[in-house]
């Protein structure tokens, strides 16, 4: 079995650079927060779980010939990574997606739909995508409460912060291997 995810992956060495600086700032005020790895820096389109690795090459050939192919034709959408906000009482920290969002819900319809038109795997329940790139977690045991208000404040102050450029020309199949240091994610190709 194999832990995998469609994803579209973070390259604009520019913006990374941004990101890691900016998620220094919340580990001097969480020591406990588990940054994204800069070479780990995606937007998830959809997380598959454990699938066999037959499915798993049914699913890249579906991405590369309706997706890649047929959808992006070559071609690269702009977006600009911008703002600072969290989920589910500051456990995930993200930034957004500024841009075609009716792109990117077009590419999450077309994914969810040939996924389960051809190969019978379940949509997602929420239909309504918010596209966004995780940079940090922060699980609610490891939450320093002396300096926790800090954290509030450095999110809502820099809910427009730009971080820069977001070329967004495929998506891929990744795998997702955990490690106690991190997970560790790479391209499935078949």
């Amino acid at each position: 079995m194999i832990r995998s995810f469609i994803a579209i992956e973070l390259k604009d060495l520019d913006t990374i650079e941004k990101i890691a600086l900016f998620s220094q700032r919340l580990r001097q005020n969480q020591a406990k927060i588990k940054l994204v790895e800069p070479e780990n820096l995606h937007m998830t389109i959809k997380f598959l779980g454990n699938i066999p690795e037959p499915l798993a090459v049914k699913i890249y050939r579906i991405l590369q010939e309706e997706i890649n192919e047929k959808l992006f034709q070559g071609k690269s959408v702009r977006y600009i990574l911008k703002g600072v906000g969290q989920f589910n009482n500051f456990s995930v920290i993200w930034t957004k997606l500024v841009g075609d969002i009716q792109f990117l819900q077009n590419v999450k319809d077309m994914v969810e739909n040939y996924l389960f038109d051809k190969l019978h795997i379940e949509r997602d329940k929420r239909t309504k995508f918010k596209p966004h790139l995780t940079i940090a977690r922060l699980k609610k045991g490891k939450i320093n409460y002396k300096t926790f208000e800090t954290l509030k404040n450095l999110i809502t102050e820099n809910k427009y912060l730009e971080f820069g450029t977001f070329i967004i020309n495929q998506v891929k199949l990744k795998k997702s291997q955990l490690t106690p240091s991190g997970p560790i994610y790479s391209d499935l190709v078949y």
